[in-house]
């Protein structure tokens, strides 16, 4: 059943308003761009897939799950990176201050070395040494002279060193090749 026409309006039945209809719309097409009538085309197809109409040829679907997959695992191979970076730093910090400590206490050992090493070789000690050890310092040593035409020249008169510095303390063990004295030979302590 058809609409009732209007009053003073045309008729829906009158054959010239269809071709007039029909004249406007391919009017109004040829105004139209080339987007437009592309967007006007997806607009019908999309209608008439909606009515159950002819199945047009489709693009295919894309799935995106693997797409999403590889996302995530990159994410989470950098987070991993990250965390495992961020151990080592930390790891390596403490290795640092580890060996920053040892320098530190290996430098004072060295300093306290240095120091044992300059009073040893000092000549006051090395003299105390030497007679704790039974050395002399000689008299009057002889000395060499090497003359220009290379000839070697010796002058002052040596002499044989004389003790001058009383004896080292005996101490509680004898030098090796001696005997200690026997316990017998020992006198007891005045007053005691």
């Amino acid at each position: 059943m058809t609409a009732p026409a209007r009053v003073g309006g045309p008729s829906p039945r009158d054959p010239s308003k269809k071709t007039q209809k029909k004249t406007e719309e391919h009017d109004r097409a040829r105004r139209r761009t080339a987007g437009a009538e592309r967007a006007y085309a997806r607009r019908a197809q999309r209608a008439q897939n909606l009515r159950g109409g002819a199945a047009a040829p489709q693009q295919k679907q894309v799935s995106k799950a693997p797409f999403v997959v590889l996302v995530m695992l990159v994410l989470g191979a950098g987070v991993a990176g990250i965390m495992y970076f961020s151990t080592q730093a930390a790891a390596d910090t403490y290795r640092l201050q580890e060996a920053k400590a040892e320098a530190e206490k290996l430098t004072l050992r060295m300093e306290q070395l240095r120091r044992e090493v300059a009073l040893l070789e000092s000549p006051t000690d090395l003299a105390r040494r030497a007679a704790e050890m039974g050395l002399v310092e000689p008299s009057n040593p002889a000395r060499l002279r090497q003359n220009p035409d290379g000839s070697i020249e010796e002058f002052g008169k040596p002499s044989a060193p004389t003790r001058s510095t009383p004896a080292p303390p005996p101490s509680a063990e004898p030098p090796a090749g001696q005997q200690p004295p026997p316990a017998g030979n020992q006198t007891p302590p005045a007053g005691g």
